[in-house]
């Protein structure tokens, strides 16, 4: 059932001659969203995705004991969690698998029921099916469903060009969209995130502490463009408000159609 329960929403391109973007529909009541397979995706999109979210992807059952022990002792002695307790495989079972009420529930049944999923997951399709999935699923922030368009809306290229830096960039993202959007009050916020991102990238193998730094230049250097958001009436507001349901009831909750009521 899981590629049959991916998001069927995706962005329509109306292109010049010369294959220039005019104009980009998108759902309303989706986002910006265009699907591509893992092979046309730059390297550095899985290896900073994996090295943030699920150091041991390509090892383990569908599950992580280690990261779900981790977990427990940041939270215990009041550190900074800087990645999750649940793989890949447990992200994409929880939001493609379980229902909207389900996924808002913080109970041990629902950890259980996501943990059974995600080995079920692993049993029936190959790690990089997992993984190409997630990459085109993942909420990136600014309406930016999976890695191509959060390529085109962040730094206006194409999720096979990204670079290190880029790529450790969005890879930030998913964890908390609205506190780390560089477009709004969470500049600094990301790129913070960032130099996470490429200290776990370095402490899984995947770069050496020069290639952190200057990729960590690189994003410093780099000037955002805003995008043209319609949000005329309190803005300020808008995402002070995004970001405080986000942190109460994780980002899926508002981005996957999910109804709630908070006065």
């Amino acid at each position: 059932e899981l590629q049959a329960r991916q998001s069927t929403f995706v962005s329509s391109k109306i292109l010049d001659r010369e294959g220039n973007v005019l104009y980009e529909v998108t759902d309303p009541h989706g986002g910006r969203r265009t699907y591509v397979p893992l092979e046309r995706m730059s390297p550095w999109v899985a290896k900073a995705t994996i090295a943030t979210e699920d150091r041991d992807f390509y090892l383990h059952p569908g599950f992580d004991p280690v990261a779900i022990v981790r977990a427990l002792y940041y939270n215990f002695s009041e550190r900074r969690l800087v990645s999750g307790a649940s793989t890949i495989p447990q992200q994409l079972a929880r939001n493609l698998l379980l229902s909207p009420e389900e996924r808002l529930q913080d109970t041990a049944w629902r950890k259980i029921k996501e943990v059974v999923l995600a080995t079920e997951l692993t049993r029936t399709y190959p790690k990089d099916t997992i993984l190409e999935i997630y990459l085109n699923e993942i909420y990136y922030g600014n309406l930016a469903y999976g890695i191509q368009a959060a390529a085109e809306t962040y730094f206006e290229t194409d999720a096979s060009d990204l670079t290190l830096a880029q790529a450790a960039f969005l890879a930030g993202l998913p964890q908390s969209p609205a506190t780390y959007d560089p477009f709004g009050g969470g500049h600094d916020l990301a790129l913070a995130r960032h130099r996470v991102v490429l200290g776990l990238m370095v402490e899984a193998g995947y770069i050496d502490q020069g290639q952190a730094e200057a990729a960590a230049a690189e994003i410093l250097a780099y000037r955002f463009k805003i995008p043209r958001l319609d949000l005329a009436i309190a803005p300020h507001f808008v995402v002070y408000v995004r970001q405080t349901l986000e942190a109460t009831y994780g980002p899926e909750a508002l981005y996957r159609g999910t109804s709630l009521h908070v006065y």
